[in-house]
């Protein structure tokens, strides 16, 4: 595959030999990061059965340019698809185009197929029909993910605001009239010769939209798509549905034909699409096994380092939220070099591993990609080098400070684990929240704390059970026997450390962030008060973080309202702006650092972020 950028867009080329090319239409925000991988896996059967592939994100999504606030969103991802059909013509040669979308990209696909008016196959999968039927779905997601613990400290979006969002990613002002009015019974009526249409929502309005496209000469073929309730999962835990894209393939191939030998179709030789450059501060890399998006600003901050931002679990290199991206561009208006990266055998690294697993993402491995990311920022001219990342990203980021000269700091949000044990460190159902978290939902009068097709009374039972297990793992966890047995253990591994020289138990927590303070790197784990990260802190390193008073380099600092993945743009604008003011006054080795007005990324949080253990620097 082959990165390419087109009229603002940024995607990847599959190349093959066939007459017929695909066009993947994305669907949008979190369920364009879940499938994420699922949607690369298609594009890659889609090119081995012989159909030239084009997959690619819309403008002011993924890495394209351009934000999700910008108006007219909705008028250039149908736009992108259209000039995505005339690159991949004029790439490949096809003669015959087919678009396949899922969610609302399937939405999109038909609409901008009716547009083109020569689009040979469509293939839609779980197509909402009308817009508003897709918001009401962003709506409940929200409001479900609301009534969890998780979600108990973000603040509610009213029906009338002008933006919608679910999981970090938004509609916002025209849009979102514009989305609502969407009808695919009204605005299409033969966007294709043939559709295959996948559905599993239980509605019969697909069925209803296949009856009118018939009606109008359009050969349709149906079928389910069970698989999807394990497709549109979180990144972690999203299943390739292997059936349902089985047949797409099938469908699309059986009716594909030889490509025409270019020596007589005259097809225009296919351009060196290697390494394009996106914006005019940014371009894909790669390093390794791992794929990243460069950003060097054209007029760079003297002494200011670069910045490593590591991926966040089994999510690509965008971020929850695309906060990777903002992030990036953020720095780069400030003269701030970054690069964003995907771990080996995830997102857009090569090869693709067939599974992302904890394991995975915190093993050796991570770490030395990690440090790898480094190492390609200090071969390129930064010397210095600031790793960043979110809980799985925050692990990757906090130890490969002891691995890697090039990072003078860390800034790491919601680490989950100091140390991993693979036996013992699973996450159960509960997830990444404190016990905090379900005492309140538990004591807060007609607080749901489960989806809302649950009652509350089982909202309130799973909330007790969950809260039930953590203080018996807490009281194991915290028994004097294992405590007893912790410390001598500990004891003994310092002790033939310092006698013999061996390097004994590189992941023991203590040890970790001793090293990292000989080391002189600056750390700063930023927590949410409910967040399950900073409960387990307290738990290796005391209540009060006592361990950290000897380690001045280690700074603790607690953000009020900040959810685990940074789904709500509150949670976005405190740790970006935590970490630029950190970063800027800290880590800047200039004379005159910038203004505060020039400092402050977005409007600052409601109270000021407490600080606990060593005192904030910066």
């Amino acid at each position: 595959m082959k990165p390419v950028v087109f009229d603002g867009c940024f995607g990847w080329l599959h190349p093959a030999q066939s007459g017929t090319g695909v066009v993947l239409c994305n669907p949008f925000g979190y369920d364009a990061l879940c499938t994420h991988r699922g949607w690369r896996k298609l594009a890659t059967r889609l090119a081995e059965a012989g159909l030239p592939t084009l997959r690619f994100d819309y403008p002011g999504t993924g890495d394209a340019v351009g934000f999700e606030e910008d108006p007219g969103r909705f008028e250039a991802w149908l736009a992108g698809i259209e000039a995505a059909v005339e690159r991949l013509r004029a790439w490949t040669g096809v003669e015959r185009v087919a678009l396949v979308g899922t969610r609302l990209g399937a939405t999109l696909a038909a609409l901008a197929a009716q547009r083109v008016g020569n689009i040979d196959s469509l293939v839609l999968l779980a197509p909402p029909v009308t817009g508003r039927r897709y918001l009401r779905e962003l709506r409940a997601h929200r409001q479900a993910w609301l009534s969890t613990p998780a979600g108990a400290n973000a603040r509610p979006i009213a029906d009338d605001e002008p933006y919608v969002e679910a999981f970090g990613f938004g509609l916002h002002g025209e849009d979102i009239a514009r989305v609502s009015a969407v009808d695919l019974l009204r605005d299409t009526q033969a966007p294709a010769r043939r559709v295959l249409m996948l559905d599993s929502t239980g509605t019969n309005l697909v069925d209803v939209l296949a009856r009118h496209y018939e009606s109008h000469g359009v050969a349709v073929e149906q079928g389910d798509f069970q698989e999807s309730d394990r497709y549109f999962l979180e990144p972690l835990i999203s299943n390739e549905p292997v059936e349902a894209f089985g047949r797409v393939v099938e469908w699309l191939a059986e009716d594909a034909r030889p490509r025409i030998p270019a020596a007589h179709a005259n097809v225009p030789p296919e351009p060196a699409l290697a390494l394009p450059t996106l914006r005019a501060d940014e371009r894909p890399v790669v390093f390794g096994h791992c794929f990243g998006i460069a950003c060097e600003p054209g007029a760079p901050r003297a002494g200011a380092p670069a910045v490593l931002l590591v991926c966040t679990g089994a999510s690509h290199h965008i971020g929850d939220g695309r906060f990777s991206v903002l992030v990036a561009r953020r720095l780069a208006a400030l003269g701030i070099a970054s690069l964003r990266m995907d771990l080996r055998g995830q997102g857009d690294s090569s090869p693709l591993s067939e599974t992302v697993t904890l394991d995975s993402i915190y093993s050796q491995m991570s770490r030395e990609d990690a440090a790898a990311g480094a190492q390609w920022l200090a071969a390129h001219g930064h010397a210095r080098v600031v790793a960043f990342g979110v809980c799985g990203g925050a692990f990757a980021s906090l130890q490969s400070c002891a691995m890697q000269p090039n990072i003078v700091a860390a800034y790491a949000v919601n680490l989950q684990k100091f140390v991993w044990y693979p036996t013992s460190d699973a996450p159960q159902e509960d997830g990444y929240v404190s016990s905090l978290a379900y005492w309140r939902a538990l004591l807060s009068r007609g607080k749901r704390t489960r989806a809302p097709q649950e009652s509350t009374s089982t909202g309130r039972f799973a909330t007790a059970r969950a809260l039930a297990r953590r203080t018996l793992q807490r009281y194991w966890f915290a028994s004097k026997s294992r405590i007893l047995l912790r410390r001598w253990a500990f004891v003994g591994r310092e002790w033939i450390a310092r006698n013999t020289g061996t390097k004994i138990d590189a992941y023991e927590t203590r040890a970790l962030l001793r090293s990292i303070q000989a080391k002189n790197v600056q750390l700063r784990l930023v927590y949410g008060e409910l967040d399950r990260g900073l409960e387990e802190a307290r738990l290796l390193l005391g209540a009060s973080l006592r361990a950290l008073r000897p380690l001045p380099n280690v700074q603790v600092r607690v953000l009020p309202k900040l959810d685990h993945a940074l789904y709500t743009r509150e949670s976005r604008n405190m740790v970006m702006n935590d970490f630029v003011d950190w970063l800027l006054t800290g880590l800047t080795s200039e004379d005159e650092l910038t203004s505060g007005a020039e400092r402050r990324v977005m409007p600052i949080a409601e109270r000021a972020p407490s600080c606990v253990g060593s005192p904030a620097r910066g």
